[in-house]
């Protein structure tokens, strides 16, 4: 048992995050997003939507939305009714190929538009026109409410020729191509959606986030804390707009580990979305992959098995965020769920072994969730937001589905902002929210212009 316990304290102590270290965090994250906000350099690109318009429930017509993410690309056509009411919702999900995420601009955005024209065939009698809200959950420096250049690509896309092109521009010419009388009319991130999703029916909702493949987040700010031509003109009448904070960027080299520092140096991005890799549940199953195969931790296993989850796991991202989950699920008192999953990967160990398994996705996801506690603690100190109740809409498999994430999450919260704070931050899943958030947005802008459906 020493060497079970050596390699649990080594895992401990490295996954660590004091509420000094979160605290030292959240005041780097404010200095960060100010700078960010000036237009200065960050690692917090803040980034402007021009979404001037508050979401009120009030908002009508039908429109579509396409959500394009980390893994799969949505389609999907609704009627706002108004009142916080949403009609009935017509959606196909489409997986997108690596083929498509790492060819060129046109491959992608061809692809999307080819699934747009399935769906139009399939649900929509072969025709429809109409205006649409698209959710873009990368990097995109948006010039306008439909306009975006693209800055740079995460969770595993790579159409290097698209970087510094406008992907509205690129979609709506690869819709055009194929006969769609179809309109962009507003660019999105996820974050963005999902928070314009939630205040459809809450209009008082403080933020969204996103905790699935990638993290990040958006809130909305006041337009005089915004750098000049960053959005906001002089003499405008804006009060507020939309921000997109990006923080998977954010620079977290106080509280990065040699496990996170390796599975960076791997990456395809290295240097960039440190914060993500620390958060996300692309990264989570491989940051716990590389801790297991550390000298001092692999010590702790019996030969058995450890020989066995070399071989198992070999190879780069082979160990998933959602292995991790079913491992932390298992309240049986032999763990035998988790004796299941290791047998079905060719992996035999005694109790001790599955124990410290599963205190070891508990210290990777644990540091996760009190890494984004300390976002959304920032991001509610930054929008100044007042005492009494505050929803943040959060959206993605790691928050919804990983066992005990939320709980964790809360109990940040209650260490960076004091429990009667704590108390009236409510975390509000908002389950898909980034497609019909992108409509509702697409909605409010079309309002924006004066038109009305």
């Amino acid at each position: 048992m020493a060497a079970r316990d050596a390699a649990w304290e080594a895992l401990r102590d490295e996954f660590a995050l004091p509420p000094a270290s979160m605290e030292n965090l959240r005041q780097l994250f404010l200095t960060e997003a100010r700078a960010g906000l000036a237009g200065s350099d960050s690692s917090l690109r803040m980034l402007p939507t021009y979404l001037t318009r508050r979401v009120t429930g009030e908002e009508t017509g039908e429109y579509f939305a396409l959500d394009l993410g980390g893994t799969h690309f949505r389609v999907l056509q609704l009627r706002l009714e108004g009142g916080g009411r949403i009609g009935p919702v017509r959606q196909r999900q489409f997986k997108v190929p690596d083929a498509a995420k790492r060819g060129s601009g046109a491959e992608l955005f061809g692809f999307l538009a080819d699934c747009v024209s399935a769906f139009v065939a399939a649900e929509c009698g072969g025709e429809a026109a109409g205006d649409i809200g698209f959710t873009f959950s990368f990097p995109a420096a948006q010039t306008a409410i439909d306009a975006g250049t693209l800055v740079a690509w995460n969770k595993g896309f790579a159409a290097a020729d698209a970087i510094g092109a406008d992907v509205v521009a690129l979609l709506q010419a690869q819709l055009e191509a194929r006969g769609l009388k179809m309109r962009v009319t507003a660019l999105a991130n996820d974050t963005v959606g999902t928070m314009a999703a939630a205040a459809y029916s809450c209009p008082g909702t403080a933020m969204g986030v996103i905790f699935g493949t990638g993290t990040n987040a958006a809130y909305v700010e006041q337009a005089a804390k915004i750098g000049k031509g960053r959005g906001v003109e002089d003499g405008s009448r804006e009060t507020e707009m939309a921000i997109n904070t990006e923080w998977g960027n954010l620079d977290t080299a106080a509280v990065r580990n040699e496990h996170d520092a390796a599975v960076d140096a791997a990456s395809e991005n290295p240097g960039l979305q440190r914060f993500e890799k620390m958060v996300s549940g692309m990264y989570l199953g491989e940051l716990l992959r590389t801790a297991l195969a550390a000298p001092a931790v692999r010590a702790g296993f019996s030969r058995t098995c450890a020989a066995g989850f070399d071989a198992a796991f070999s190879e780069r991202f082979s160990l998933h965020t959602s292995t991790l989950a079913a491992i932390e699920a298992d309240a049986t008192p032999d763990l035998a769920e988790v004796a299941h999953l290791l047998a079905e990967a060719g992996v035999q160990g005694t109790l001790a072994d599955r124990s410290l398994l599963r205190d070891a996705c508990a210290a990777v996801s644990t540091r996760a969730a009190l890494l984004a506690a300390v976002g959304i603690a920032s991001l509610l100190e930054l929008a100044q937001s007042e005492p009494g109740p505050a929803t943040v809409a959060v959206d993605g498999t790691v928050f919804e589905r990983y066992p005990g994430f939320q709980a964790r999450m809360e109990g940040g919260l209650e260490m960076l902002l004091g429990p009667e704070r704590a108390r009236d931050v409510s975390l509000v899943l908002t389950k898909d929210g980034s497609g019909v958030g992108a409509a509702i947005i697409a909605a409010a802008a079309a309002q924006a212009r004066g038109e009305t459906q």
